[in-house]
């Protein structure tokens, strides 16, 4: 059956290793030199460097190295200090964050707590982050002092440091936002990063220079360039032709050639990323769990796995990744299509059961679809199958129009909250499940600062919802970066946000 799967690809994808690794190619190390300037080729412009109307993976790449938020998350995904050197909690709703007193914005204007209290509250209102940010305390948070700030939550809240260490929690400077208003900023973002935005020329580049005043450690490289290549092919050709030191969203068939030659290197890692087909609950006949199981089981979910991805992903045994605390091995589900033409019957869709399944222009997700679509057929299941922009497939599920899609989500925090933030009956998108025991085991689960009880509540919550085939997993995917020869330090981050600050050259 593989095979014959196999044959409906237009592509395949090959990738090598399971651990946080670099693969290259055996060279002499000669002729190799330092640089001065830097260059990342990203596939997709970033539309906005406002952290807290920011969405898009596009932007928190560049966001990364213009903003500081108040605490990180090291590569092993430990909390460390940011712009606060150091906290304290005051009570099970409020953190008191001492900031550093040698900070400054790229305008000039020192860094106070004001600036952090005027940031967490514009998180928990504007589009971009309102929802993450939604169980922060924006009018409760107050000063203490010029470089002391109490941040409030509105019950106890387990991520709240995870939450602040992802790129909405980027601090922004009150006096330049309320002076040039959110467009203006949007393009020439002050933040206390390690970098400026100096130049941004649409659809082709955004040229940043090094921070002089940083407060940390500086780069050692002066000159940091985004590069806007959407296909994924011309990255690698780039990169191979030197025209780029870096590329994100490595395609598997790229990073097998890129591994094999002897100017470049892939660099691959378990990610957060989560790939999955959705159902919308609020639509027959995907209110009836007798269809969702059918749908599920009648997907022979391995060979799907194993004919797109190639070994560059891991077959969904959940509905988070390994790398996400509180996950648990509940999976995979067991391929039964006779159970499903059985299911489908008693539903009384027997033979006459019509979809349409939505996905973006993701090769990997078009693969799947046809797949799916052939997969599904064998049960009597007809499936038209649509092809549009992200954005407007976010568009339409924010509609509620999405009846089946294809889509991923990868929570840059690494906390299961973040991870299960499409279920609560409360978030209206792909999914929209009605089910008050799942909300009852998310709130707990957030709510909860025992490290210990809450992995037991999420261990509880991926049985429960396992068992009520509300989405169809797909597979975990790796983060895979590819760079030249000479570069050193990039860190494998399963965000796929990593700090371009701290990459040196050989």
């Amino acid at each position: 059956m593989k095979k014959k799967y196999l044959l409906l690809l237009l592509c395949v994808a090959v990738v090598f290793s399971t651990a946080c690794s670099s693969v290259q190619s055996s060279g002499d190390g000669n002729n190799i030199s330092t640089k001065d300037d830097l260059l990342v080729a990203i596939k997709a412009e970033p539309s906005t460097l406002d952290p807290h109307n920011s969405t898009a993976l596009a932007n928190f790449a560049v966001q990364r190295v213009v903003y500081d938020t108040l605490v990180e998350q090291d590569e092993n995904g430990k909390i460390v200090p940011g712009l606060a050197e150091r906290w304290e909690v005051i009570d099970d709703t409020t953190v008191r964050f001492f900031l550093r007193d040698n900070v400054y914005f790229s305008n000039g204007e020192k860094l106070t707590a004001e600036d952090v209290r005027y940031s967490i509250q514009r998180s928990t209102e504007e589009r971009g982050s309102a929802s993450m940010f939604s169980a922060f305390d924006g009018e409760g948070t107050s000063v203490v002092n010029d470089l002391t700030v109490d941040i409030k939550v509105k019950y106890p809240f387990a991520p709240i440091y995870n939450y602040l260490a992802s790129s909405r929690g980027d601090i922004i400077n009150k006096k330049a936002m309320e002076e040039i208003g959110p467009d203006v900023y949007g393009r020439n973002p002050v933040g206390t990063g390690p970098f400026i935005v100096k130049d941004w020329v649409t659809g082709d580049s955004l040229v940043l220079e090094r921070n002089e005043e940083y407060w940390g450690e500086k780069p050692v490289y002066s000159k940091l360039v985004f590069r806007i290549i959407a296909e994924q092919a011309n990255r690698a050709i780039e990169l191979e032709t030197g025209g780029v030191d870096i590329i994100y969203d490595v395609a598997a068939n790229d990073a097998s050639r890129l591994s094999e030659g002897n100017k470049t290197k892939v660099i691959k890692g378990p990610g957060y990323k989560f790939s999955y087909i959705t159902m919308n609950m609020s639509l027959g006949p995907f209110d009836d769990i007798r269809v969702r199981e059918a749908l599920t089981i009648s997907l022979n979910m391995e060979d799907i796995v194993e004919s797109v991805y190639q070994g560059s992903a891991k077959l969904a045994d959940s509905l988070m990744a390994p790398t996400v605390f509180g996950y648990k091995k509940v999976g995979p589900y067991e391929y039964n299509p006779e159970r499903a033409k059985k299911l489908l019957s008693e539903a009384g869709y027997a033979d006459n059961l019509h979809l349409v399944l939505m996905t973006n222009e993701d090769r990997s997700f078009m693969d799947v679809a046809e797949i799916a679509q052939s997969m599904w057929k064998e049960v009597g299941i007809e499936t038209e199958i649509q092809i549009m922009e992200q954005a407007t497939l976010l568009s339409k599920a924010a509609e509620g129009t999405v009846t089946m899609g294809i889509t991923n989500s990868t929570p840059t925090t690494g906390d299961p909250d973040h991870a299960l933030m499409p279920w609560p009956s409360t978030y209206k998108s792909f999914l929209r499940i009605d089910n008050p025991e799942i909300d009852e085991y998310l709130l707990k689960g957030k709510s909860t600062y025992d490290t210990a009880e809450r992995e037991k509540i999420y261990n509880e919550a991926m049985e429960y919802m396992w068992e009520q085939y509300n989405m169809i997993p797909i597979c975990f995917t790796d983060s895979i970066y590819a760079t030249g020869e000479n570069i050193e330090n990039l860190e494998c981050h399963p965000g796929n946000t990593p700090n371009l600050a701290k990459v040196t050259f050989k």
